[in-house]
């Protein structure tokens, strides 16, 4: 007997455990002679920005800046800040990481300390913390018969994704924003990108987009003003393994935003240079139609089958979505008069399924600057939860989806004493239905005998109602087709019957 196999790679995407290293910054404030003298701290943060991630053997090394923000009020009751920048270097190490495709690293923030130690001086520690990632292409090896050979083999059909590609990118921009009233200091920048369309060409992608920056400023006047500065995005991008026949997307996530103030001198400036460091993630599929052998056998003679279980992922859904979050929160018992500042960061985002709907939750970490109605400021965090439901049009019985949710923009006001926020939320990312098979990914012969079935009809009589044809021929030692013809059986159950003929082959 000649069992000859044809043999057909299949590829799935899979998720190393992240690790998580920790990075302390510390530095020492001193404000130059042109600022005021520090009545009271208001508030310290902490931003890393990574500015490279590059993997060489089985390590990922990330370079990066954190920037260091002293905000404080002086003698006049005005709002004030100071920034210092301290660079960073660190490594992760990983066997599996020489077998990735695709790696990344995202910074966050663990805590910041900070305290006046004079007049005009000041300390400041942060921890961040670096979270590492990376993503293997797995592959599994789905078999067929290449031509008859006296194996019956029980096959299930599935429409699968393969994965064609993976990676990620990083591109920069900049653009120049005169202002309006020049800027004595800046309290806070934010950054967003946002991709609205792409197109496949060969093995690029243009992506095109639009990025937001998000300046919060005092100016030469004492009061805060904000912009926000849109920067459109049209980017042709090459990534490895990309063909034009795949279908999938591309998220963007900021990874560093600078401004940097421009024009007069005395602490004054006229105009901000923004510079943005955008990772732009393609994740790519080739839509593929499988017979999987989940049991096989041969008339007469013995086989031995090789089983492993194999995922398959059927795409479902694709999300690419802006969608809204409101909310009325009370900050102060005197009630909030202005509001200064505003900082937002998604945190604790799920995903979940109930039956045909998909259910995105998260919550946003705000962090405020605020006057009461006493005049006084202060810093205030306050937690704001979120929810996104998508009707996917079908039933699943286990979805998988790890959406990009990226905080777009986020607005608040004033109202009845506390502050009315809204958050603009996007979500980019594949919906898949993931199902496992027990696959059989070899055949070969075995001395084992299988006993033979002398009798032309074998009279049978069904254990259970709709039995199953295939389980009945390979105890008999028969064909599937051999039954059914011998019963006049439309289906590949006993439909049943009563009483079944099994013929002899």
């Amino acid at each position: 007997m000649d069992i000859s196999l044809k043999h057909t790679d299949y590829h799935y995407l899979k998720a190393l455990s992240n690790s998580v290293v920790e990075e302390v910054v510390e530095c020492d404030f001193t404000l130059p002679e042109y600022m005021p003298e520090i009545l009271r701290v208001i508030k310290s943060s902490a931003t890393p920005k990574v500015t490279s991630c590059r993997l060489v053997g089985e390590r990922i090394t990330v370079d990066g800046v954190c920037e260091l923000r002293l905000v404080y009020t002086a003698e006049d009751d005005a709002v004030y800040s100071f920034t210092q920048s301290r660079s960073f270097t660190r490594y992760c190490e990983n066997t599996a990481y020489a077998d990735c495709v695709d790696v990344s690293v995202r910074a966050g923030v663990s805590y910041v300390n900070c305290r006046a130690t004079g007049t005009k001086r000041a300390e400041m520690k942060a921890g961040i913390s670096l979270t590492f990632s990376g993503w293997l292409k797995e592959s599994a090896d789905i078999i067929s018969l290449d031509r008859e050979c006296g194996v019956e083999a029980k096959c299930e059909f599935v429409r699968a994704m393969s994965l064609g590609c993976r990676q990620t990118k990083q591109f920069s921009m900049s653009d120049t924003v005169t202002l309006d009233v020049p800027s004595a200091f800046v309290i806070s920048t934010r950054g967003s990108a946002v991709c609205t369309e792409i197109r496949k060409i060969n093995n690029k992608i243009m992506v095109k987009g639009d990025s937001v920056v998000d300046v919060c400023y005092v100016d030469v006047n004492n009061r805060t003003q904000r912009i926000k500065h849109l920067i459109p995005i049209n980017q042709i991008m090459e990534f490895e393994g990309m063909e034009e026949r795949f279908t999938g997307n591309v998220s963007l996530s900021v990874c560093c935003v600078d401004v940097i103030p421009k024009g007069e001198s005395g602490g004054a400036c006229s105009c901000f240079d923004i510079s943005l460091g955008v990772d732009a993630t393609v994740t790519m599929w080739e839509e593929m139609e499988l017979n999987v052998i989940s049991d096989a056998y041969a008339i007469g003679k013995g086989i031995e089958l090789k089983k492993v279980p194999c995922k398959f992922y059927s795409a479902v859904d694709e999300i690419r979505e802006t969608f809204a979050s409101e909310n009325n929160l009370t900050l102060c018992a005197e009630g909030v008069s202005e509001v200064v500042d505003l900082a937002g960061e998604i945190t604790n985002v799920t995903v979940t399924n109930d039956g045909e709907r998909l259910n995105l939750n998260g919550s946003l970490a705000l962090s405020f600057i605020v006057k009461d109605n006493s005049g006084t400021l202060s810093s205030v965090n306050k937690m704001m939860d979120f929810s996104f439901v998508r009707n996917m049009g079908r039933e699943c019985s286990n979805v998988v989806c790890s959406p990009v949710v990226t905080l777009v923009s986020l607005d608040c006001g004033v109202k009845n004493g506390g502050v009315a926020v809204r958050g603009e939320i996007n979500a980019v990312g594949t919906v898949m239905d993931e199902i496992t098979i027990d696959a059989v990914v070899d055949i070969s012969e075995s001395d084992i005998p299988v006993a033979v079935n002398h009798n032309a009809i074998t009279i049978y009589f069904p254990e259970k109602e709709n039995e199953s044809l295939w389980s009945i021929a390979r105890r008999y030692n028969t064909t599937v087709n051999a039954i059914a013809e011998e019963n006049c059986l439309e289906g590949d159950t006993t439909e049943n019957l009563k009483i079944l003929f099994i013929p002899a082959v």
